[in-house]
């Protein structure tokens, strides 16, 4: 998997701002509906998008996937909290 993470390239800049608002609000909408389970969330979205060769909606979730395993703080809070 660490190959495919790899490939996915990243916004340009003023696209890249607002693709970092929807990121962020998406890992905020993702924690608070799937709490524990958020991770694992993004990640089928993902694989859902690219199995219907959606290559954008592939990369958002992939941003979201990583955004969220880059900071497990925050999931074990969620987790200790339900």
């Amino acid at each position: 998997m660490s190959k495919v993470l790899k490939n996915v390239a990243e916004p340009s800049n003023e696209a890249g701002a607002q693709h970092d608002v929807a990121v962020a609000a998406a890992v905020e909408l993702a924690m608070e509906f799937y709490g524990c389970d958020a991770v694992t969330a993004a990640a089928n979205r993902a694989l859902e998008a690219r199995d219907l060769n959606r290559e954008s909606h592939y990369r958002f979730w992939l941003h979201v996937f990583k955004s969220l395993k880059s900071n497990p703080n925050r999931i074990n809070e969620i987790c200790q909290l339900g």
